[in-house]
Protein backbone atom coordinates (compact mmCIF):
# COMPACT_ATOMS: atom_id res chain seq x y z
CA UNK A 1 0.00 0.00 0.00
CA UNK A 2 1.46 3.47 -1.19
CA UNK A 3 2.40 5.52 1.82
CA UNK A 4 0.80 9.44 2.77
CA UNK A 5 1.81 11.71 0.09
CA UNK A 6 1.24 15.47 -0.48
CA UNK A 7 1.24 17.50 -3.40
CA UNK A 8 4.39 19.66 -4.48
CA UNK A 9 4.65 22.67 -7.06
CA UNK A 10 7.55 22.01 -9.19
CA UNK A 11 8.13 25.94 -9.32
CA UNK A 12 8.14 25.68 -5.50
CA UNK A 13 11.55 27.43 -5.01
CA UNK A 14 10.84 30.46 -7.35
CA UNK A 15 7.24 31.19 -5.90
CA UNK A 16 7.49 34.72 -4.54
CA UNK A 17 6.62 33.54 -1.00
CA UNK A 18 9.90 31.92 -0.32
CA UNK A 19 12.07 34.18 -2.46
CA UNK A 20 10.67 36.59 0.29
CA UNK A 21 11.43 34.57 3.16
CA UNK A 22 14.77 34.06 1.30
CA UNK A 23 15.32 37.70 1.44
CA UNK A 24 13.45 38.69 5.05
CA UNK A 25 15.54 35.08 6.68
CA UNK A 26 18.67 34.92 4.85
CA UNK A 27 18.16 30.95 4.70
CA UNK A 28 18.94 29.71 1.71
CA UNK A 29 16.48 28.63 -1.03
CA UNK A 30 16.57 24.99 -1.02
CA UNK A 31 16.85 25.07 3.42
CA UNK A 32 13.23 27.22 3.20
CA UNK A 33 11.60 24.89 0.80
CA UNK A 34 12.64 21.86 2.60
CA UNK A 35 11.39 23.13 6.14
CA UNK A 36 8.49 23.68 4.00
CA UNK A 37 7.64 20.32 3.05
CA UNK A 38 8.79 19.45 6.58
CA UNK A 39 5.60 21.38 7.63
CA UNK A 40 3.30 20.08 5.21
CA UNK A 41 4.15 16.66 5.50
CA UNK A 42 3.33 16.84 9.38
CA UNK A 43 0.03 18.66 8.91
CA UNK A 44 -0.92 16.05 6.57
CA UNK A 45 -0.78 13.27 9.21
CA UNK A 46 -2.12 15.32 12.16
CA UNK A 47 -4.86 17.18 10.76
CA UNK A 48 -7.84 17.16 8.49
CA UNK A 49 -8.56 20.76 7.81
CA UNK A 50 -5.54 22.42 8.20
CA UNK A 51 -5.61 23.59 11.87
CA UNK A 52 -3.49 22.28 14.21
CA UNK A 53 -2.66 23.02 18.47
CA UNK A 54 1.40 24.48 17.76
CA UNK A 55 3.29 27.56 18.46
CA UNK A 56 6.31 29.15 16.43
CA UNK A 57 8.70 27.20 18.59
CA UNK A 58 6.98 23.91 18.75
CA UNK A 59 7.05 24.39 14.27
CA UNK A 60 10.66 25.38 15.08
CA UNK A 61 11.05 21.78 16.51
CA UNK A 62 9.02 19.61 14.10
CA UNK A 63 10.44 21.17 10.66
CA UNK A 64 13.99 23.14 12.02
CA UNK A 65 14.46 26.95 12.71
CA UNK A 66 13.38 28.82 14.79
CA UNK A 67 10.45 30.72 16.55
CA UNK A 68 11.40 34.02 14.64
CA UNK A 69 11.77 31.72 11.31
CA UNK A 70 8.07 30.61 11.21
CA UNK A 71 6.79 33.94 12.20
CA UNK A 72 8.25 35.26 8.95
CA UNK A 73 6.17 32.16 7.29
CA UNK A 74 2.83 33.80 8.54
CA UNK A 75 4.16 37.47 7.68
CA UNK A 76 4.66 36.37 4.31
CA UNK A 77 0.70 33.98 3.98
CA UNK A 78 1.84 30.33 4.62
CA UNK A 79 0.33 30.03 7.75
CA UNK A 80 -1.52 32.18 10.68
CA UNK A 81 -0.95 32.12 14.44
CA UNK A 82 -4.19 32.66 16.94
CA UNK A 83 -4.33 31.50 20.47
CA UNK A 84 -1.90 28.75 20.49
CA UNK A 85 -2.79 27.60 16.75
CA UNK A 86 -1.36 27.20 13.60
CA UNK A 87 -3.70 27.73 10.43
CA UNK A 88 -2.08 26.45 7.08
CA UNK A 89 -3.57 29.14 4.13
CA UNK A 90 -4.74 27.21 1.00
CA UNK A 91 -4.89 23.76 2.72
CA UNK A 92 -8.52 22.95 1.32
CA UNK A 93 -6.76 24.01 -2.01
CA UNK A 94 -4.26 21.88 -1.86
CA UNK A 95 -3.66 19.37 0.53
CA UNK A 96 -7.64 18.12 1.35
CA UNK A 97 -8.89 14.75 0.76
CA UNK A 98 -10.70 16.15 -2.60
CA UNK A 99 -7.53 18.31 -3.38
CA UNK A 100 -5.63 15.16 -3.43
CA UNK A 101 -8.48 13.03 -5.33
CA UNK A 102 -8.62 15.92 -8.07
CA UNK A 103 -4.86 15.58 -8.37
CA UNK A 104 -5.09 11.78 -8.71
CA UNK A 105 -7.70 11.57 -11.09
CA UNK A 106 -5.83 13.50 -13.08
CA UNK A 107 -3.04 11.66 -13.09
CA UNK A 108 -5.08 8.11 -13.99
CA UNK A 109 -6.71 9.94 -17.30
CA UNK A 110 -3.09 11.39 -18.13
CA UNK A 111 -1.81 7.82 -17.86
CA UNK A 112 -5.12 6.26 -19.74
CA UNK A 113 -4.62 8.74 -22.47
CA UNK A 114 -0.89 7.35 -22.62
CA UNK A 115 -2.14 4.10 -22.85
CA UNK A 116 -4.59 4.69 -25.77
CA UNK A 117 -2.12 6.47 -27.80
CA UNK A 118 0.10 3.49 -27.07
CA UNK A 119 -2.72 0.85 -28.31
CA UNK A 120 -2.98 2.88 -32.00
CA UNK A 121 0.62 2.15 -32.60
CA UNK A 122 0.62 -1.89 -32.07
CA UNK A 123 1.29 -3.94 -34.77
CA UNK A 124 1.19 -7.63 -35.50
CA UNK A 125 3.84 -9.88 -35.59
CA UNK A 126 4.18 -9.65 -39.46
CA UNK A 127 4.12 -6.01 -39.46
CA UNK A 128 0.92 -5.09 -40.34
CA UNK A 129 -1.23 -3.02 -38.26
CA UNK A 130 -3.96 -4.11 -36.22
CA UNK A 131 -7.09 -3.73 -37.60
CA UNK A 132 -9.10 -1.09 -35.55
CA UNK A 133 -13.10 -1.99 -36.66
CA UNK A 134 -14.65 -4.65 -38.56
CA UNK A 135 -16.78 -2.39 -40.98
CA UNK A 136 -18.58 -3.55 -43.42
CA UNK A 137 -19.02 -7.17 -42.39
CA UNK A 138 -22.03 -8.30 -41.19
CA UNK A 139 -22.69 -8.41 -37.19
CA UNK A 140 -24.21 -11.44 -35.62
CA UNK A 141 -25.33 -12.83 -32.38
CA UNK A 142 -24.56 -10.26 -29.52
CA UNK A 143 -22.55 -8.08 -32.11
CA UNK A 144 -25.46 -6.53 -33.35
CA UNK A 145 -26.83 -3.09 -32.33
CA UNK A 146 -29.42 -3.04 -29.50
CA UNK A 147 -32.26 -0.15 -29.83
CA UNK A 148 -30.23 2.66 -26.82
CA UNK A 149 -32.33 2.81 -23.54
CA UNK A 150 -34.42 6.32 -23.59
CA UNK A 151 -32.70 9.47 -22.50
CA UNK A 152 -34.93 11.10 -19.44
CA UNK A 153 -35.82 14.14 -20.35
CA UNK A 154 -34.90 16.12 -17.57
CA UNK A 155 -31.33 15.44 -15.45
CA UNK A 156 -31.00 14.83 -11.80
CA UNK A 157 -29.68 17.33 -9.99
CA UNK A 158 -26.09 16.43 -8.62
CA UNK A 159 -24.92 16.66 -5.65
CA UNK A 160 -22.08 19.33 -5.10
CA UNK A 161 -19.27 18.32 -3.44
CA UNK A 162 -17.81 22.08 -2.85
CA UNK A 163 -18.08 23.28 0.74
CA UNK A 164 -20.19 26.55 0.85
CA UNK A 165 -18.67 29.90 0.30
CA UNK A 166 -18.27 32.85 2.98
CA UNK A 167 -19.89 35.37 2.01
CA UNK A 168 -17.77 38.18 2.83
CA UNK A 169 -15.43 39.33 0.81
CA UNK A 170 -13.21 42.44 0.28
CA UNK A 171 -12.26 44.22 -2.95
CA UNK A 172 -9.25 47.44 -2.54
CA UNK A 173 -11.82 49.72 -4.30
CA UNK A 174 -15.39 48.51 -3.03
CA UNK A 175 -13.88 47.25 0.62
CA UNK A 176 -15.93 44.73 2.40
CA UNK A 177 -19.22 43.30 1.44
CA UNK A 178 -21.18 40.55 2.93
CA UNK A 179 -20.95 41.20 6.60
CA UNK A 180 -24.40 40.63 8.12
CA UNK A 181 -25.79 41.98 10.77
CA UNK A 182 -25.88 38.58 12.48
CA UNK A 183 -22.16 38.57 12.03
CA UNK A 184 -22.13 42.10 13.67
CA UNK A 185 -23.56 41.00 16.60
CA UNK A 186 -21.57 37.52 17.10
CA UNK A 187 -18.35 39.54 16.58
CA UNK A 188 -19.65 42.41 19.06
CA UNK A 189 -20.32 39.66 21.60
CA UNK A 190 -17.15 37.40 20.64
CA UNK A 191 -14.91 40.53 20.97
CA UNK A 192 -15.99 43.34 23.00
CA UNK A 193 -13.05 45.78 23.08
CA UNK A 194 -13.11 45.62 19.31
CA UNK A 195 -14.69 48.99 17.81
CA UNK A 196 -15.38 46.84 14.49
CA UNK A 197 -15.90 49.73 11.94
CA UNK A 198 -12.43 50.65 13.03
CA UNK A 199 -10.99 47.71 13.10
CA UNK A 200 -12.11 47.30 9.31
CA UNK A 201 -11.12 50.50 8.35
CA UNK A 202 -7.70 49.53 9.64
CA UNK A 203 -7.51 46.29 8.03
CA UNK A 204 -8.37 47.29 4.81
CA UNK A 205 -5.31 49.75 4.83
CA UNK A 206 -3.47 47.22 5.77
CA UNK A 207 -4.50 45.38 2.74
CA UNK A 208 -3.53 47.53 0.64
CA UNK A 209 -0.02 47.93 2.45
CA UNK A 210 0.36 44.69 1.54
CA UNK A 211 -0.92 43.52 -1.79
CA UNK A 212 0.37 40.11 -1.54
CA UNK A 213 -1.82 39.30 1.73
CA UNK A 214 -5.05 40.34 -0.56
CA UNK A 215 -5.21 37.39 -2.43
CA UNK A 216 -7.46 35.72 0.64
CA UNK A 217 -10.45 33.55 -0.38
CA UNK A 218 -11.61 32.89 3.16
CA UNK A 219 -12.08 36.34 4.53
CA UNK A 220 -14.61 35.81 7.18
CA UNK A 221 -11.43 33.81 8.76
CA UNK A 222 -8.99 36.47 8.39
CA UNK A 223 -11.73 39.70 9.58
CA UNK A 224 -12.05 36.54 13.25
CA UNK A 225 -8.36 36.22 13.34
CA UNK A 226 -7.72 40.39 12.97
CA UNK A 227 -10.47 41.22 15.37
CA UNK A 228 -9.29 37.91 17.79
CA UNK A 229 -5.53 39.72 17.55
CA UNK A 230 -7.16 43.17 18.69
CA UNK A 231 -9.12 41.81 21.53
CA UNK A 232 -5.98 39.62 22.81
CA UNK A 233 -3.81 43.28 22.80
CA UNK A 234 -6.48 45.03 24.94
CA UNK A 235 -9.07 46.34 22.11
CA UNK A 236 -9.28 49.17 19.37
CA UNK A 237 -9.09 51.75 22.47
CA UNK A 238 -6.47 50.75 24.82
CA UNK A 239 -3.74 52.66 26.11
CA UNK A 240 -0.26 53.45 24.38
CA UNK A 241 2.48 50.75 25.35
CA UNK A 242 -0.49 49.05 27.61
CA UNK A 243 -0.24 45.18 26.65
CA UNK A 244 -1.75 42.59 28.20
CA UNK A 245 -0.17 40.99 31.04
CA UNK A 246 1.45 37.65 30.68
CA UNK A 247 1.48 34.94 32.33
CA UNK A 248 1.92 35.03 36.56
CA UNK A 249 5.53 33.57 38.06
CA UNK A 250 3.51 31.13 39.16
CA UNK A 251 2.34 30.00 35.48
CA UNK A 252 5.56 30.09 34.33
CA UNK A 253 7.01 28.09 36.87
CA UNK A 254 4.93 25.39 35.94
CA UNK A 255 5.72 25.58 32.49
CA UNK A 256 7.25 22.45 30.95
CA UNK A 257 9.71 23.00 28.24
CA UNK A 258 11.26 20.55 25.97
CA UNK A 259 15.39 20.58 27.15
CA UNK A 260 17.54 18.85 24.39
CA UNK A 261 20.14 17.65 26.38
CA UNK A 262 17.79 15.74 28.58
CA UNK A 263 15.51 14.67 26.40
CA UNK A 264 12.45 15.51 27.88
CA UNK A 265 9.96 18.55 28.74
CA UNK A 266 10.60 20.27 32.08
CA UNK A 267 10.10 22.67 34.45
CA UNK A 268 12.39 25.04 34.68
CA UNK A 269 13.10 23.88 38.33
CA UNK A 270 13.50 20.55 37.43
CA UNK A 271 15.35 21.42 34.32
CA UNK A 272 17.96 23.15 37.14
CA UNK A 273 17.98 19.99 39.49
CA UNK A 274 18.75 17.87 36.47
CA UNK A 275 21.69 19.45 35.56
CA UNK A 276 22.84 19.74 39.19
CA UNK A 277 22.60 15.97 39.17
CA UNK A 278 24.62 15.61 35.99
CA UNK A 279 27.90 17.75 37.38
CA UNK A 280 30.10 16.29 39.61
CA UNK A 281 30.16 17.53 43.73
CA UNK A 282 33.09 18.91 45.17
CA UNK A 283 34.43 16.16 46.66
CA UNK A 284 34.91 14.22 43.50
CA UNK A 285 36.46 16.70 41.81
CA UNK A 286 38.96 16.68 44.95
CA UNK A 287 39.48 13.35 44.98
CA UNK A 288 40.27 12.88 41.65
CA UNK A 289 42.53 15.40 41.72
CA UNK A 290 44.48 13.68 44.73
CA UNK A 291 44.87 10.57 42.78
CA UNK A 292 46.64 12.32 39.60
CA UNK A 293 49.04 13.56 42.22
CA UNK A 294 49.36 11.08 43.52
CA UNK A 295 50.49 9.12 40.66
CA UNK A 296 52.24 11.77 39.39
CA UNK A 297 54.62 11.86 42.36
CA UNK A 298 55.17 7.71 42.11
Amino acid sequence: MAGEWIPVDCNLGMKPEVLELVDETGVPVEVVGWRLIQLWSWAALNTADGTIRATPARLAMVAGGDADFWLAFERVGWVSFLNGTVVIEGWDKRFSRAAKARAGNARRQDTHRKKDGNAGALRTRNGAALPQDRTGEEKTGEEKEQPATPVPTTEPAKPSRSRAKSAVAWTADAGWAGITDADRAEWAAAFPGAVLEQELAKATAWLKANPKRAGRRNWRRFLVGWLQRCQDKGGTHREAGNRPSGPTPEERAKRRFFRGDAQRSMTDQEYAEWRRGQRPSTEAVALAGAITLAKEGT
